[in-house]
């Protein structure tokens, strides 16, 4: 059974086509830096994330 941060994860990596491990990743430097847990972390992700997205398409449109 998934809990947490794990099911979080895997949400957002099914939802944005990352493996589970990137955005675990991604949670843990931005909770090492940002050192304000909670929403700010979450805003933080979810703004990364869509950068991420952004680039991928802009990738996809280049080739």
């Amino acid at each position: 059974m998934l809990t947490g941060n794990l099911e979080r994860a895997f949400h957002l990596a099914q939802k944005h086509r990352l493996d589970v491990s990137t955005i675990l990743e991604l949670n843990k430097i931005i909770a090492r830096e940002v050192d304000m847990p909670g929403k700010v972390e979450e805003k933080v992700l979810l703004q990364m994330l869509s950068v991420l997205e952004n680039n991928k398409h802009i990738l996809k449109e280049a080739t």
